[in-house]
């Protein structure tokens, strides 16, 4: 039952109730955790192997609840699964799907405090017919799978909440009865979807925490796990549509395999053309590779109100489309998109407040108006989840843009949108200013313009050309005062030396830029890593045969 995108647990019908290594393991685990939540939401759907407790009616019933889910279609999934708890009350799965779907809601509106009492409410009630139904079925994969779903949902809660410890020992339990399922039934091809995303990601952790967690039961192998959520994808019943968007999206952002991942979120989106996070995810790609029109159309195409139940939709699709005007260099229409973003009435998350100060505190010092910027800028807290918009901020906080640094801005932007050509003639003539003895009001502006420059050369194919700017950079690092941006500079040179085989170099630019306090960053230098190590790997294999 939903009320004004509050729901109300619905309660069953009447007739026929630290560890010391753990806390260690907290600070590292934090980031490579939060990564990963969205995509472990979209993959708890339930799965039924052959000879199932679970009535025919049941079935069809969670299956079409599912179909909405897919399509996002969350209110009309609710209330299916109100019909179930209604129409088969002993049966957990209604009580545990109603506290799913909550879970996405709130997962996609986490400032909405009521919801998440909700669905604490709601897991409560869930938990009390899963241990009912584990008790009359003690030894079927069903019953081990609902306690597995259901414990996960508690996990996932947690993780979201920034509850990691928790989510810890919730996840492992959720494992432990994902384990027990294929015991039981190896070919309960659902379940491996669960086991494979524990598996994937519990290998990203660093080297001494990776052993320490393997201790503690909650070992990582990451190769294990793609290929266990594939073979959902390939072979599951309930969780096909579920392992192939995991898969394709862990390949995607955590890997950079990004062609075949994203042909992958293609065709997902034929399937369910309502899903408006698909969509969003393709018009990221678009906007992300330098073709910001592209990215426009697709946003265009996604029909939501600002009533929206999951408002991080419309909140990402008008953020989405307002950066690709910026990247454009359009920014009056940019500026006019933040700003109906700002006055839209859908609550947001820290992270997007913050982007959305810093984007139009950035606009306004395009305009020169510096004064408007700071006001903007100063609204950015130093907060773990507003860290990279904070640490971006702060040089054009302290430097009113200028001339120069806006022809920088302008210049990159034509870089970031494949006007190769045009921008390298660009960054060649400010290069000429400043050998002539320009000077900008950021001391850092140099340092912007030459690694512009190695990326320039970088995505032309130039990369010795590249290597060589970076290279004549990397010594006089130590003088810039814009940490943050040299983080990023060690990571362009990283991805130019990886492209020319210098891996051992290029794995120590990579380790230069993690002392940043950016998950993020991290992010990338991870995955940055992970590309590196997969092309030595193949080298290696050249070599030897």
């Amino acid at each position: 039952m939903v009320i004004k995108n509050q729901k109300a647990v619905k309660e069953p019908p009447q007739g026929p109730g630290k560890d010391k290594a753990i806390a260690i393991m907290e600070k590292y685990i934090r980031w490579h955790l939060s990564i990963c939540v969205w995509l472990v939401l979209t993959s708890l759907v339930l799965g039924s192997p052959s000879q199932s407790p679970v009535p025919p009616e049941l079935d069809s019933l969670l299956l079409q609840g599912k179909e909405e889910i897919y399509n996002l279609h969350l209110l009309k999934a609710d209330s299916i699964y109100d019909r179930v708890i209604t129409e088969f009350p002993d049966y957990p799965h209604g009580y545990v799907y109603e506290a799913y779907v909550t879970l996405l809601l709130y997962g996609m509106d986490l400032s909405n405090d009521s919801l998440g009492g909700v669905l604490a409410d709601q897991i409560d009630v869930a938990m009390d017919y899963v241990r009912k139904f584990k008790e009359k079925y003690p030894q079927h994969a069903e019953s081990y799978f609902m306690d597995g779903l259901a414990k996960g949902i508690i996990g996932i809660r947690d993780v979201v909440n920034r509850s990691y410890i928790k989510g810890y020992f919730n996840g492992r339990s959720a494992k432990k009865n994902l384990e027990k399922v294929v015991e039981l039934d190896s070919t309960y091809y659902d379940a491996y979807l669960g086991l494979g995303i524990f598996h994937y990601y519990a290998d990203l952790l660093p080297g001494v925490l990776k052993f320490v967690a393997k201790l503690l039961g909650f070992g990582g192998d990451r190769k294990k796990g793609k290929e266990e959520i594939l073979l959902t994808a390939q072979r599951g019943k309930y969780f096909r549509v579920e392992g192939k968007f995991v898969y394709h999206s862990a390949r995607y952002f955590l890997e950079g395999e990004k062609h075949y991942s994203f042909l992958g979120i293609q065709e997902l989106y034929k399937q369910y053309p309502d899903n408006g996070a698909l969509g969003l995810m393709i018009a990221y790609h678009y906007r992300r590779t330098g073709f910001a029109r592209k990215c426009i159309e697709y946003l265009e195409k996604i029909n939501v109100s600002a009533d929206f139940p999951a408002p991080q939709i419309p909140n990402l699709k008008y953020y989405n489309m307002a950066v690709s005007y910026y990247d454009l260099n359009e920014f009056e229409i940019a500026d006019s998109l933040f700003q109906l973003l700002y006055e839209l009435p859908t609550r947001k998350s820290l992270y997007y407040q913050a982007a959305i100060n810093f984007y139009r505190g950035h606009l306004a010092d395009l305009r020169f108006d510096h004064d408007t910027a700071v006001q903007f800028y100063r609204q950015i807290p130093e907060h773990k989840q507003t860290q990279y918009w904070f640490q971006i901020s702060r040089s054009l906080l302290k430097y009113p843009t200028d001339s120069l640094m806006y022809q920088y801005f302008i210049t990159r932007n034509l870089l970031y949108e494949r006007h190769f050509d045009v921008a390298t003639k660009k960054i060649q003539e400010l290069l000429t200013k400043v050998d002539s003895g320009a000077t900008s009001t950021n001391p850092d502006f140099p340092f912007f313009l030459r690694d512009l420059l190695g990326e320039a050369y970088y995505f032309t194919g130039f990369r010795t050309k590249a290597r060589d700017v970076y290279q004549s950079m990397v010594a006089q690092l130590s003088s810039m005062e814009d940490e943050f941006r040299k983080a990023w500079i060690y990571i362009h040179y990283g991805r130019v030396l990886r492209s020319l085989g210098y891996y051992e170099l290029a794995e120590k630019m990579f380790d230069k830029a993690t002392n940043i306090d950016d998950d993020y960053t991290r992010l990338i230098v991870s995955r940055e890593k992970y590309v590196l190590k997969e092309m030595e790997k193949k080298n290696n294999t050249r070599k030897s045969s």
